[in-house]
């Protein structure tokens, strides 16, 4: 899902509460508005990356902090491949790219390697013989986002056999 910063709604009001609510405190006098919410996201788990401004960093969890979007025209998708209604604002952060730059998905991502080992379940293929190793949602996290950081969703595959399963195919391999 790419989200551009014009199609956001920034509300500070909603910035507050997400890290008071987080934090435990209101913001301190003198700390800019986003330095109090990346406090608060990294408390939550998703802590600012060097070389990254504050800016961006709320934006690309802006939907996760509670803001919304402008109203948008959109697509239908095939029945196969559509989205579910997220419950929450976690479920519908685990449906965007920036999911998988959290900590808590490299958290869980780890867990499945020392789990399963560096082996592709489908080949058996390694990075001894060349492949790259990928993660595997077996219900795609497009789909079952309720999934996304349950370590028994995981398999471990290499980078051909994980693109030829796709988003449609919710083969258990292991």
């Amino acid at each position: 899902m790419n989200i551009k910063r014009e199609d956001c709604k920034f509300s500070s009001k909603v910035m507050t509460d997400y890290a008071g609510k987080v934090l435990g405190y209101s913001l301190p006098c003198g700390m800019s508005l986003y330095q109090y919410v990346c406090d608060a996201l990294s408390k939550d788990g998703y802590p600012i990356p060097l070389n990254t401004s504050k800016h961006s960093w709320v934006f690309t969890h802006w939907l996760m902090i509670g803001g919304s979007l402008k109203r948008q025209k959109k697509l239908k998708k095939p029945k196969f491949i559509q989205k579910k209604k997220p419950n929450n604002i976690k479920e519908a952060f685990a449906q965007t790219n920036e999911f998988l730059q959290s900590y808590a998905w490299r958290e869980v991502r780890m867990q499945a390697l020392i789990k399963y080992g560096r082996k592709c379940q489908c080949c058996g293929a390694t990075p001894e013989s060349g492949a790259i190793m990928n993660v595997d949602h077996i219900k795609p996290r497009k789909i079952h986002p309720e999934l996304a950081l349950t370590l028994n969703n995981l398999q471990i595959l290499c980078h051909e056999c994980n693109h030829g399963k796709a988003n449609w195919d919710q083969t258990d391999w292991r």
